[in-house]
């Protein structure tokens, strides 16, 4: 039997992984390929983890 476990969220510090996150307006941000970057799924914003974490409140999509 596998426990679940509950999506993390970030208060202050970076993650070291890297996650799929969503923000409160129910997007999903992805990591970009070889940058410090994320994308939201249709490309259409762009944002580094820092603008994610100031702007907008996140939390882990399980994979």
């Amino acid at each position: 039997m596998t426990t679940a476990t509950a999506p993390r969220v970030w208060l202050a510090a970076t993650p070291a992984d890297r996650p799929v996150v969503r923000d409160q307006m129910g997007r999903r941000w992805q990591p970009e390929n070889h940058a410090d970057s994320y994308r939201t799924a249709d490309g259409r914003h762009h944002a580094d983890w820092r603008e994610l974490h100031t702007l907008f409140d996140l939390v882990e999509v399980p994979r």
